[in-house]
C-alpha cells in the first residue's frame, strides 16, 4: 500500500518470508532496494504512472530472495481514495511467478535448441545436395554429351539425348537452389547485404514479383548467427508475400540509424485485419517473431486489408555485429 507521495505504508508479512527483509524497515522507499537494479527505474515509472492518472498499475519485477536466489513478483496494484474522493494512494498485491518463470524459461531454451538444430540439420542436407547430388547431375550431363557427340547429328536419338541432357541441367539448377534455400552459405561467403541482394534477385525471377532492395550503408559486418536469423526473416516475409499478398512489387531495405540496425519489408498487397493478440498470428508471422526473439530483435508489423503490409526489424548494431552478447531468450521484465 502506498500514499498520495508513493510512499510505501504497508507491507505485509510475507515480504520478509520471500525476501528475508525487515517489512518495517523496508516502507517508504526501502522496499526498492530489494529490487533488482535493472527493474527498479521501471516500476518506480510505472507507480508513479498511475498516481498521476489514478490507473491500475501492473508488471513484473525480480527481487533477491531471502535464500540468495533471484525471485520474480507480480504485483499489481488499484488506486483507492479517501472519503471526499481525494487520491490517498494505491493498494495492491504481489504474485510469487518465479517457478512460471523458470517454466518459461525453459520452453524458450527448448525452442531455441530446436531452431539451432534444425539450422544444423538444414546445412547437413544441403551440403549434402551440393557436394553429392549436384555433382552426380554434372556428371550425368556430362556422360549425356559425349553420349549425343557420338550418335548421328538429327536423329531422333540425337534429339532425345539433347532433350534429356537439357533436363538433367534443369534438375541440377533447382537443386542448387534448394540447397542454397536450406543453409545460405552466400552469407558467409559474400557478406549479409549481398546474400540479401542475391536473395531478393533470385526470388524476382523465380516469382515474377519485382523487388526493390537497397541498403544504407552498402555493407553491414553481421555474426554468422545473427545473419542467419535475418536471412531467414527476409525469406519468410518474401514467402508471405508470395502466398498471400497478390502483390506484384515488394521493397526490402536495410539501414542504420543510432546504432540501430532496421530491416523493413513492405508490400502494396490485399493486407490483412491484425488480431489483438499474437496466438492468432499465422504460422509464418510467428516464426517471424520467434527468429526475432532469439537475436534479441524487436519486430513491428503493421497491415489492414487492402493496405498491404509492413514488418519492421529493429537490432542494436553491437548484436548485428556480435560485440554485445545476444540475449539468453527470457522475455524483457514488466508487461
Amino acid at each position: 500500500m502506498t500514499d498520495a507521495e508513493n510512499r510505501c505504508t504497508y507491507l505485509s508479512g510475507y515480504w520478509r518470508e520471500f525476501t528475508g527483509r525487515d517489512p518495517d524497515k523496508d516502507l517508504g522507499f526501502g522496499w526498492l532496494e530489494a529490487l533488482h537494479l535493472e527493474d527498479r527505474a521501471k516500476v518506480t515509472r510505472s507507480l508513479i504512472e498511475a498516481s498521476q492518472s489514478l490507473t491500475a498499475c501492473q508488471g513484473e519485477f525480480r527481487v533477491r530472495r531471502a535464500n540468495g536466489d533471484t525471485g520474480w513478483l507480480y504485483y499489481h496494484g488499484v488506486p483507492h481514495l479517501h472519503a471526499d474522493d481525494t487520491y490517498a494512494g494505491h493498494i495492491g498485491t504481489c504474485i510469487d511467478i518465479t517457478y512460471h518463470k523458470a517454466n518459461e524459461q525453459a520452453r524458450v531454451e527448448v525452442q531455441n535448441g530446436l531452431v539451432l538444430g534444425q539450422e544444423a540439420e538444414r546445412k547437413r542436407v544441403a551440403n549434402e545436395l551440393h557436394d553429392d547430388i549436384v555433382q552426380k547431375l554434372a556428371l550425368v550431363g556430362l556422360q549425356l554429351r559425349e553420349a549425343q557427340m557420338s550418335c548421328q547429328p538429327l536423329t531422333e536419338l540425337d534429339a532425345t539425348l539433347k532433350t534429356l541432357r537439357h533436363q538433367v541441367q534443369s534438375i541440377a539448377l533447382d537443386v542448387h537452389r534448394i540447397s542454397h534455400d536450406l543453409h545460405p552459405a552466400a552469407i558467409a561467403h559474400l557478406g549479409l547485404v549481398s546474400a540479401l541482394r542475391r536473395l531478393c534477385r533470385e526470388f524476382s525471377a523465380r516469382t515474377r514479383i519485382a523487388i526493390d532492395f537497397t541498403s544504407d550503408p552498402l555493407t553491414f559486418d553481421a555474426s554468422a548467427e545473427v545473419g542467419i536469423a535475418v536471412y531467414r526473416v527476409t525469406q519468410e516475409c518474401l514467402t508471405n508475400i508470395l502466398r498471400h499478398s497478390r502483390s506484384p512489387r515488394a521493397t526490402v531495405a536495410l539501414k542504420e540509424c543510432a546504432g540501430v540496425f532496421h530491416l523493413t519489408i513492405a508490400d502494396a498487397g490485399v493486407g490483412f485485419e491484425q488480431e489483438p493478440h499474437q496466438a492468432s498470428a499465422g504460422i509464418g508471422l510467428l516464426s517471424i517473431r520467434e527468429r526475432a526473439r532469439m537475436i534479441g530483435a524487436d519486430v513491428e508489423i503493421t497491415s489492414a486489408p487492402l493496405r498491404g503490409t509492413k514488418i519492421e526489424l529493429s537490432l542494436p548494431m553491437a548484436i548485428l555485429n556480435g560485440v554485445d552478447q545476444i540475449d539468453d531468450g527470457m522475455p524483457p521484465s514488466g508487461v
